[in-house]
């Protein structure tokens, strides 16, 4: 009896021991930056069907994929606004073992904005195919150690592909974690070439003062030159009263070089003492 039990208590140890070398850790994401939303909720929708697809796997996995799949959008997306929803649905999480002793697996989802009243502003979609040779040493081509390990790089390769379809089609719906749109400003460029910045809304647009720009102290300091000249004109192209159509060639001349004569004043004409008055 005492045999017994020492047998027993043996086979269980043995049992715990392979339990531990066999466990397999959850995939972790809390070292990937978070993306944060211009939202209130953030919700998780799980679509993925293993019946679905014929030869899927997925069930057999230590973690499933539709689960990384929630633990991923659980750990990096998140509402930081005051208003809207966002969805992030799993359509496909699936393990196939392909003919020629390949793993292929597949996922497909897509990350849904709505406003507050329900109303669908954006969307995004992310897929992401991956392949893989199981290593047989881990035992058979769909064993649970191989099923890991291709979830694992199908994660990896979701993670980045996600981020990078949120970031170029969603990019006006991130913010901060205090919620402040993470773009200040667009740039626009106008028709002369220049740049003009475009305050996003929520933000402060602060204006540059004329004196910290070189080209605006420059055209201050040449208006009033300007304005001499255009003063100048002004009265040059004014018609004179006597010769409207301009002083005569020669007087204009002479009166730039030759001081002006004037007439006699006024007075009485005397007669020389030696004529003698009829």
């Amino acid at each position: 009896m005492l045999g017994t039990l020492g047998a027993v208590t043996l086979i269980a140890g043995c049992s715990s021991s392979d339990d531990a070398i066999t466990a397999f850790a959850p995939y972790q994401y809390g070292y990937l930056n978070q993306i944060h939303l211009n939202v209130a909720t953030m919700q998780v929708a799980d679509h993925a069907s293993s019946e679905a697809i014929p030869g899927d796997e997925s069930a057999n996995a230590p973690i499933p994929p539709d689960q990384a799949l929630t633990q991923m959008a659980q750990q990096r997306l998140v509402a930081a606004g005051q208003s809207g929803a966002a969805i992030f649905t799993i359509d496909r999480a699936s393990i196939v073992h392909e003919p020629g002793g390949y793993l292929e697996g597949k996922m497909d989802s897509h990350l849904d904005i709505q406003s507050s009243t329900g109303q669908q502003v954006g969307e995004v979609e992310a897929h992401v195919t991956r392949t893989m040779k199981p290593d047989l040493s881990r035992g058979d081509a769909d064993s649970r150690e191989n099923l890991y390990e291709i979830t694992r790089q199908m994660m990896q390769d979701m993670n980045v592909e996600l981020e990078f379809q949120i970031k170029n089609n969603l990019k006006d719906w991130l913010v901060d974690a205090g919620g402040t749109p993470t773009a200040s400003a667009i740039q626009t460029e106008t028709l002369g070439g220049s740049t003009k910045t475009a305050s996003l809304p929520g933000t402060n647009n602060t204006a540059t003062p004329a004196s910290a720009s070189p080209e605006a102290a420059t055209v201050k300091e040449a208006a009033p030159a300007a304005a001499e000249s255009k003063a100048a004109s002004t009265a040059v192209s004014e018609p004179n009263a006597i010769f409207p159509g301009g002083m005569p060639d020669d007087q204009t001349e002479t009166s730039s070089t030759t001081p002006k004569a004037h007439s006699p004043a006024a007075g009485f004409l005397k007669l020389p003492s030696n004529v003698t008055t009829p």
